[in-house]
């Protein structure tokens, strides 16, 4: 086994020995094989290297777009602010404020600030409670109406502290501006607010200056005094209107049933009929008890059997002569013809309709005087309990609110503007 070995071994050195080999003793074969695996190595690193180097292009590519967007975004955001500081530094027009604080009161003690919910709470009244509300509402839409704006401007020319011909697009009016214009600046200026709680009416008027912010609001609380005023008048004409229908028309029935009594009793010539009946009858009762007593005389004496006795023939006329008496007097009370009874009938008539229509008139007079009483009580008062004071700094522009409604729209465009870009994207890589 031995001699085996070395047997082939030695034919595979004589094999070797026979293959040309290069400098580093390599042979063809393997000096081919090294080549081309150098080759794909350098291949291989040449291909990692430009991966990395468009990886990092994509990564500073990105970056580049990340900071582009940023830029954009601030900018949005930024333009409304810094728009917001050039109005205030170059444009704005200073408006300075004067506040009034007044409530509605009732001649019948109902107070404000309160009271009526005090009421409510305690009492469970809501009557005063609900005519403040109604009151407090009525004088606040008042002072927002164009009525209440034609007014002022009549009484103190509202147009000359009102005219703005400055840069500010919000507080520009021109004096040959139209009453539209006029009533929109009327409302920028004039702002009421009603506290349904308290029943107070608080009463804000802005202007260019000071001054003519205390006199608007003077004038303007002069305008709802006279409001409250023709409240007053219209509710007492209203609440009196039927009273006094109700008492003319009275007044008017009593009289024609006065004429007409009177015009009866000249007719007639008889003041009272009742009186006349009523002494006929006391008469007749009389004639009765003075006939009953002759005839009771007459039967004595022609008792006796007597034809020629004295007393026969004066006894025999007394009892006609009263009989007679007696029928005249009832015939005049209720006999044929214009009697007494008939009269009476007549008079009674009249005189209930004098009687009936004089109830009507005094049930229309105390009527009147209770609704007079109800209207008083629906008197209202204007009682002022802050006078219009104004400010010596401007109001307005508030320069903090401003700023911050400025940045908060550049937000709000940042977001559509990023939902507007996220849209078109989807749009073009669909």
């Amino acid at each position: 086994m031995n001699e085996a070995r070395s047997a082939s071994t030695t034919t595979s050195t004589s094999a070797s020995a026979g293959i040309p080999r290069d400098d580093h003793g390599a042979t063809p074969a393997q000096a081919t094989t090294s080549s081309e695996a150098a080759s794909t190595k350098a291949s291989s690193g040449s291909e990692g290297g430009s991966e990395i180097e468009r990886r990092r292009r994509e990564r500073q590519s990105a970056l580049r777009e990340r900071r582009r967007h940023r830029w954009i975004n601030a900018l949005i955001v930024l333009v409304p602010v810094v728009l917001a500081l050039i109005y205030l530094s170059f444009v704005a027009t200073p408006r300075y404020e004067a506040e009034s604080r007044f409530f509605v009161q009732s001649a019948s003690g109902q107070q404000g600030g309160g009271g009526a919910a005090a009421s409510l709470l305690t009492t469970g009244n809501s009557g005063g409670m609900l005519g403040g509300f109604v009151d407090g509402w009525a004088v606040a839409d008042f002072l927002k109406s164009r009525d209440s704006m034609q007014q002022l401007d009549r009484k103190v020319g509202l147009r000359r502290y009102l005219t703005n011909d400055g840069l500010d697009p919000f507080n520009r009016l021109a004096e040959d501006s139209s009453e539209d214009d006029l009533y929109r600046a009327y409302q920028a200026s004039v702002h009421v607010s009603f506290n349904a709680l308290e029943q107070i009416d608080v009463l804000r008027v802005s202007a260019f200056s000071s001054e003519d912010a205390a006199t608007l609001s003077k004038e303007l609380i002069g305008l709802a005094e006279q409001f409250v005023s023709s409240m007053n008048e219209k509710g007492v004409a209203d609440k009196l209107k039927v009273s006094e229908e109700s008492v003319k028309f009275a007044e008017e029935k009593a009289l024609a049933a006065r004429d007409a009594l009177t015009t009866w009793r000249t007719k007639h010539g008889n003041i009272d009929p009742s009186a006349t009946v009523s002494m006929l009858l006391n008469l007749s009762s009389q004639l009765e008890g003075e006939l009953s007593s002759a005839q009771i005389n007459l039967d004595k004496i022609r008792a006796l059997n007597n034809k020629d006795h004295f007393m026969l023939k004066p006894a025999q006329m007394q009892v006609a002569a009263l009989k007679k008496r007696l029928a005249s007097v009832r015939q005049r009370l209720s006999g044929d013809g214009n009697t007494e009874a008939k009269q009476l009938k007549e008079y009674e008539a009249l005189r209930n309709a004098q009687v009936f229509a004089d109830s009507n008139l005094t049930l229309a007079q105390q009527s009147y005087q209770q609704a007079m009483t109800d209207a008083l009580r629906l008197q209202r008062y204007l009682s002022i309990i802050a006078q219009p004071v104004p400010t010596d700094r401007p109001s307005s522009p508030r320069a903090g609110i401003l700023l911050l409604q400025a940045l908060a729209l550049g937000f709000v465009l940042m977001f559509i503007a990023r939902v507007a870009m996220a849209l078109l994207r989807g749009l073009r890589h669909g």
